[in-house]
């Protein structure tokens, strides 16, 4: 027996069964009796393996989770994957890890990994949550992770480019691995997605203000804050209390039910704009936006053109400036007059300084652009028309005027040409 098995049998912390004594007379119950799921042990490391499977046919908020699978097939733009590498979101692994900490050194450990993935053969989706019962079993749980991702096409996860996979990816270095084998893989972020497509619509974009805000999703008694999460862990490990860890593994697979939820609108945005904007969840100029990073040029002037429309101003002012631009780009600048010219109503800056371009440089007025750029010094100098540097605008503004003054001089002063008949014409 050695020194660490002596140690457990004298604290009575560990039963056969994976209960821990936590006070006298009282034993915690065993963790297959409070979630569905199964003891994993190898090489004397030891998981307990939380498994759900849901019915495609059920609904997560307001949405059937088969919606996640329609939606993957939807016109995903390159631009919200990592590395704008698309890949089947049918066949993804989902992926949230819970920790002791919310750093990512080496001193934070993922206690937890669940993953969630289509059965299509089975119609459902299943979740399962590993869990490391001690810090020496964590070998076990990045194997039984890389075993997970060997047949993924890609990763889907909620800030996991900021935090989940760099976390693992300390954590496989520190147990030998040269690197995660996540790091390399295909991987939609949704939280930068909802971000894009609802960051104006919305008061906050985390997980549980979305899940209450847009998806409609109602947790039940059982869950708990995450901020809660390390100290359950602690305690777990200090006393065996496992109450309170049935109810972060309620939590961890609540969240990656609503990453499903949350990719099935994400798509619904993407591919029926019209249904999106009934449900409240459209922001055109947003869609708009990842359009036309995404090159798409066809398709993101007509979400500008959507977003001409809508009541809400900032959208709509967004929409008018992007699209006149889109137009002006790509050599259309008669039809960006109009946009310019209805900007000028909103005390829009750009509006004054686009049509002085276009009446400097196109039309040759340079009294009408004249008139424009000090209307806007006007405007700056008064705070009718807003930006965040006026004194750098008034400056650039300045030496646009001055310019056009001498343009101007320089134009009247100049001998006017003889025309065909000998007399002279007006230049």
């Amino acid at each position: 027996m050695d020194i660490r098995d002596r140690i457990t049998n004298i604290l009575g912390q560990q039963s056969n069964n994976g209960a821990k004594a936590i006070s006298v007379g009282r034993t915690a119950p065993p963790l297959e009796s409070l979630v569905p799921g199964y003891w994993l042990r190898s090489a004397g490391h030891s998981l307990y393996v939380g498994e759900t499977r849901v019915p495609l046919s059920e609904r997560h908020g307001e949405r059937m989770l088969r919606e996640f699978v329609v939606g993957a097939q939807a016109d995903w733009p390159a631009l919200l994957y990592t590395r704008r590498e698309p890949f089947d979101l049918a066949g993804a692994l989902l992926i949230d890890t819970e920790t002791t900490g919310l750093g990512r050194g080496p001193g934070t450990f993922a206690f937890m990994v669940g993953i969630g993935r289509v059965d299509v053969g089975a119609d459902s989706f299943v979740v399962r949550q590993y869990l490391a019962p001690d810090y020496g079993d964590e070998p076990l749980l990045l194997e039984r992770i890389e075993a997970e991702a060997a047949n993924a096409a890609g990763l889907i996860s909620f800030n996991g480019r900021s935090f989940d996979l760099p976390v693992l990816e300390t954590r496989y270095i520190l147990n030998g691995w040269e690197r995660s084998p996540l790091s390399g893989m295909a991987h939609l972020d949704l939280l930068p997605t909802a971000r894009r497509l609802w960051g104006r619509l919305l008061a906050s974009c985390a997980l549980s203000a979305l899940e209450s805000d847009l998806l409609k999703v109602a947790r039940g008694d059982s869950d708990i804050p995450g901020y809660e999460i390390p100290a359950i862990y602690a305690e777990y490990l200090a006393t065996g209390e496992t109450e309170n860890v049935a109810r972060v593994y309620y939590h961890n697979r609540y969240d990656i039910l609503s990453m499903v939820t949350l990719a099935a609108e994400a798509a619904s945005a993407l591919a029926d704009p019209p249904a999106a904007a009934e449900r409240g969840a459209y922001d055109p100029a947003a869609l708009g936006r990842i359009r036309e990073a995404d090159e798409s040029a066809d398709l993101a002037a007509e979400a500008y053109r959507a977003g001409l429309t809508v009541n809400d101003a900032s959208i709509r002012q967004d929409a008018r400036r992007r699209l006149a631009a889109m137009l002006k780009r790509s050599g259309r600048v008669q039809e960006a007059v109009p946009l310019w010219l209805d900007g000028l109503a909103d005390n829009a800056l750009y509006s004054y300084v686009e049509l002085a371009k276009y009446y400097e440089h196109t039309v040759k007025a340079y009294g009408d652009a004249e008139i424009l750029v000090t209307r806007a010094m006007q405007g700056l100098a008064t705070g009718m028309i807003a930006h965040p540097n006026p004194d750098m605008a008034l400056q650039h503004l300045s030496r646009r005027l001055a310019r056009l003054q001498r343009r101007r001089q320089r134009m009247n002063s100049a001998p006017s040409r003889p025309s065909a008949n000998g007399e002279q014409g007006d230049r």
